[in-house]
């Protein structure tokens, strides 16, 4: 018996990274399939929702709630070390999730995310995560204010050395892991994320997926993302300024959770005078997302985190041009099937736009070259890397 354990505390809202996350356990499930003796445990504190949908989808896996003294404990533990890291030996001895792991006779332990758990745990374990944008951009508060770039810096540090292997989704973020973090190019593995396996095309039986289709706009650009300050939302905005002068009949369709400082993100499409073509969402279900793709003249996605994100992914599947943001290993998700714009230029972003809006011909090529990409970036491929990331791991 192979047993593999998981930490899972993730919720819908979380947007990008939960869908992440369910990918990992969809290659998990196929993967105890697969191997003779393999098990897998998710190890979890609340049940959400979320988990109940979870349990449901992947009633094979053995589940393990983590009490509420261990997760009092956990928090105190990660409180003294952000204080004193030089405690970290201790601290491990004393950490909970050993004990608990050490009951179910974990082989492997699985952390997706950034936390400290890889940092406190002693046993052999995979640390999986998507950026160390906060490397990069530290004046977003989201990833700095209130000791949280200190706490960031923290986690990865002790948690990549601590790792027995370090997944990754670029071999971009590789790169700036050793550089800014001394990670051992050796043990850190590129897995290249895939197209979520919640938004695979529900059959439109003219209710509820009909009405939501209905409602909206006849033109319009879409951008999913959290109403975080990094999200850029900014930029977009005066881009649109631009792109209305030229046709007022555009939208652009916003959807996503908010987030700390989202009012100030909302303030502004009263102060540019975009209320009439600006609509915002707020979350939307799964079942929504795909027509939301199909519609759009494109996605414009102007974040400053990355370098690969799942909404790429997501308009490539469903027939929608990508606009996005150029940044440091963006190629290596889109190759050329997006188009690519400076985020710090309002002007660069309307720019592209326009170029994919205006002509058809243009906007039919990138389709084409977003099917063809995801040929590439397919789950099958994706599952199958992941299977020889785990094979490694639970060997070494």
């Amino acid at each position: 018996m192979r047993n593999i354990g998981l930490i899972f505390s993730l919720t819908r809202h979380a947007g990008g990274t939960y869908q992440w996350a369910v990918n990992i356990l969809s290659a998990l499930k196929r993967y105890q399939e697969c191997r003779d003796g393999a098990q897998v445990h998710i190890f979890y504190a609340d049940e959400s929702g979320e988990l109940l949908d979870i349990r449901k989808k992947f009633s094979g896996f053995r589940y393990c709630r983590v009490g509420k003294w261990e997760i009092f404990w956990q928090k105190i533990q990660t409180r003294i070390f952000i204080r004193c890291p030089f405690l970290i030996h201790g601290l491990r001895y004393m950490y909970p999730l050993n004990n608990l792991a050490a009951k179910r006779r974990i082989d492997l332990m699985i952390f997706p995310g950034a936390s400290f758990h890889p940092a406190f745990y002693n046993g052999r374990q995979i640390f999986m995560f998507t950026d160390i944008a906060h490397v990069f951009y530290p004046q977003f508060s989201e990833v700095s204010a209130n000791g949280e770039l200190r706490r960031r810096n923290l986690l990865f540090s002790y948690g990549i050395r601590q790792a027995s292997r370090v997944v990754v989704d670029s071999n971009q973020l590789r790169r700036d892991v050793v550089k800014y973090y001394a990670g051992d190019a050796s043990k850190i593995d590129v897995l290249y994320q895939a197209l979520s396996k919640t938004l695979e095309p529900e059959e439109d039986s003219g209710s509820e997926v009909a009405r939501f289709k209905s409602g909206l706009p006849e033109k319009y650009l879409f951008y999913p993302a959290q109403l975080w300050a990094h999200k850029n939302h900014r930029n977009l905005f005066l881009a649109m300024k631009t792109l209305i002068a030229s046709d007022p009949a555009l939208k652009l369709v916003l959807a996503g959770s908010k987030k700390e400082g989202f009012e100030r993100i909302l303030s502004l499409v009263k102060e540019l005078g975009l209320e009439e073509h600006v609509i915002y969402l707020g979350y939307v279900q799964d079942k929504f997302m795909p027509v939301l793709y199909e519609k759009a003249l494109a996605l414009v996605m102007p974040t400053y985190f990355g370098p690969t994100n799942i909404p790429t992914l997501e308009a490539f599947y469903f027939g929608c041009p990508a606009v996005i943001s150029d940044l440091p290993g963006v190629r290596e998700q889109t190759g050329d099937a997006a188009l690519l714009f400076d985020p710090d230029s309002p002007k660069d972003i309307a720019d592209k736009i326009m170029s994919v809006i205006v002509s058809p011909a243009a906007r039919e090529g990138m389709i084409c070259k977003g099917r063809e990409r995801l040929k590439i970036l397919s789950y099958e491929n994706y599952r199958d890397s992941f299977f020889a990331v785990l094979d490694k791991a639970l060997v070494g």
